[in-house]
C-alpha cells in the first residue's frame, strides 16, 4: 500500500505544482475564459479527490475503522492524530469543495475557485508535508 499512498502524494504534489505555476494566469483570466474555468474546476477537484484518497489511505493503513463520509475521513485524520485536530477542523471544507464540485453543476464555482487559488493551495501543501511522514 505504500506504493499507492507514494503514488497519490507524488499525483498531489503534481497537481498542487500546476496550480501554483499557473495562479497568476488562472486567478486573471478565471471570470472572462470558460476554458480557464473547466481547466481549475478540474484540477481543484483531483486535488480534493486526491487527499480524500490518501486521508482514507491512511486511515486503513493505520488499522482504524473506515470513515462514513468525506468529511469524517478528515476529522478521522485529525482524531488519530495523523493531522492536528485544528488543522482537520480546517481542512475538512476539501471534502466539502469537492462535493460541490462534483454535483452543484448549475452553481457558480468561480468564487470557491478563487479562494481555493488564494489560500487552499498553502492547505495542501501543509497536508502534504505533514503526511509524508506515513510513506
Amino acid at each position: 500500500m505504500d506504493g499507492v499512498l507514494f503514488n497519490k502524494i507524488q499525483r498531489l504534489k503534481e497537481e498542487g505544482k500546476y496550480l501554483i505555476d499557473n495562479k497568476v494566469d488562472f486567478l486573471s483570466t478565471l471570470k472572462t475564459s470558460l476554458a480557464t474555468k473547466k481547466i481549475v474546476e478540474r484540477s481543484v477537484y483531483l486535488c480534493a479527490e486526491i487527499i480524500l484518497d490518501i486521508a482514507d489511505l491512511l486511515i486503513i493503513k493505520k488499522g482504524y475503522p473506515k470513515a462514513s463520509s468525506y468529511s469524517d475521513s478528515i476529522y478521522k485524520l485529525g482524531d488519530y492524530h495523523i493531522i492536528s485536530e485544528e488543522f482537520a477542523s480546517k481542512f475538512v471544507y476539501i471534502a466539502g469543495l469537492r462535493n460541490f464540485l462534483a454535483h452543484d453543476y448549475q452553481k457558480d464555482t468561480i468564487p470557491e475557485l478563487e479562494k481555493f487559488l488564494n489560500s487552499g493551495i498553502k492547505d495542501i501543501e501543509y497536508f502534504i508535508a505533514v503526511i509524508k511522514n506515513y510513506l
